[in-house]
């Protein structure tokens, strides 16, 4: 069984920058929005970033998952403004990790949360998929056969 504690720290961390473009703001969600950043862009670098902590230190047949997430969205950040998202591993038990979530801007704190993620075996993660693609192409050859 894979010791987590011996791969990975508490306060073991990464940080992402990012200046803010058209692409990442909230236009596609309102035209009121389109000058600021989106909370989804927001979440797309914290869990790139809880990637970068985390799997690069893991064995190649281990990957992690993100299971969970909460976040909360503070403050605005206007288009060229420079965004940085910032996770740290707070907690690792068994094959769980927590991480916090921190974001700011240069006017200061725009965001933070706390993400999960589950260590699991590539292999086991295959399967699994496998195993739920089998189920529901089997339930659409039942219908199939109903008709």
């Amino acid at each position: 069984m894979l010791d987590l504690n011996e791969i990975l720290t508490v306060g073991q961390n990464f940080m992402i920058r990012k200046v803010v473009q058209r692409s990442d703001t909230a236009a596609a969600y309102s035209k009121d929005l389109n000058q600021f950043l989106s909370t989804p862009t927001i979440i797309d670098l914290a869990i790139r970033a809880s990637m970068e902590t985390i799997d690069k230190y893991l064995p190649d047949d281990y990957v992690s998952i993100g299971f969970s997430i909460k976040f909360a969205h503070t403050a605005a950040t206007s288009l060229g403004m420079t965004l940085t998202v910032k996770v740290s591993i707070v907690s690792i038990e068994d094959h769980e990790v927590d991480l916090r979530i921190e974001a700011w801007d240069e006017q200061g704190e725009i965001g933070y949360g706390m993400h999960k993620r589950s260590i699991v075996s590539k292999e086991h993660l295959m399967k699994n998929a496998e195993r739920r693609t089998r189920f529901l192409t089997n339930k659409r050859l039942d219908n199939f056969g109903r008709r």
